[in-house]
């Protein structure tokens, strides 16, 4: 084994074992945010982190997809999948090679995926041979721009790692609403829509009521996770 495919190795398993620290619901849960950013249809899919494989599972049910294939790091996260899902795939993605047709799915689906990968500039710009043109992504990522985050360092001086939540200590890297756009827009991807995850949720949310009461002045500021849909450009010469 050579020094890369032995650092490579290190990286993985050092990523596993943070991973598995997540509680059981962490896999489990169906993203229904997500789910209703797709349109009806015989739509192939494929759900990166796709956990226990129930929002694979819900857009089948829901008329949503005609086929959904996941991509899981953890095998036995992966083996309870197999038995929702087409096809799962068991593995990191950022080394994985995906052997598809070109423009093979309609939508990828990427939530709370890409914050936790050493380059999820490189796995987007890999994903996107395998969208079809006009498809899309639809992903979840956390905002470092929140106030909480900025509070504690500005006036604490405190950046401090937790179990869960915006510092998550799964977390590898961070992003703010501009550098989200930048990360799609960079790899072919355009028509973004990027909405905070609290407009997705009840009027009477806290944070929602703050937003309209403030005009939306501090909307990023307000915002932890932001959901988004980008679309991908027709093939040109940058992104073959």
């Amino acid at each position: 084994m050579n020094k890369q495919q032995t650092s490579s190795r290190v990286i993985l398993n050092k990523k596993k074992y943070l991973i598995k620290l997540k509680e059981e619901n962490y896999f489990n849960s169906t993203r229904w945010d997500l789910i209703r950013l797709i349109r009806n249809g015989n739509n192939k899919i494929l759900e990166i982190g796709c956990g226990t494989g129930n929002t694979g599972r819900a857009l089948k049910e829901s008329g949503k997809a005609a086929g959904v294939i996941g991509v899981e790091i953890i095998p036995e996260i992966a083996k309870i999948a197999e038995t929702k899902l087409d096809k799962v795939i068991c593995g990191d993605i950022e080394v994985l090679d995906l052997h598809f047709d070109r423009g093979y799915f309609d939508y990828v689906i990427m939530g709370d995926v890409l914050e936790h990968l050493y380059d999820p500039w490189g796995v987007v710009s890999k994903v996107r041979h395998y969208i079809k043109d006009g498809g899309y992504i639809i992903a979840s990522l956390p905002n470092i721009r929140n106030w909480r985050i900025m509070k504690n360092l500005i006036l604490k001086g405190e950046w401090e790692y937790t179990d869960a939540g915006l510092l998550d200590n799964t977390h590898l890297r961070f992003f703010t609403k501009k550098s989200i756009i930048k990360l799609f827009e960079d790899n072919g991807f355009g028509e973004i829509e990027i909405v905070p995850a609290f407009k997705t949720k009840s009027k009477k949310n806290k944070s929602n009521l703050i937003n309209v009461l403030t005009l939306g002045l501090f909307e990023e500021f307000l915002t932890g996770q932001y959901i988004v849909k980008a679309r991908k450009l027709w093939t040109i010469q940058k992104f073959q």
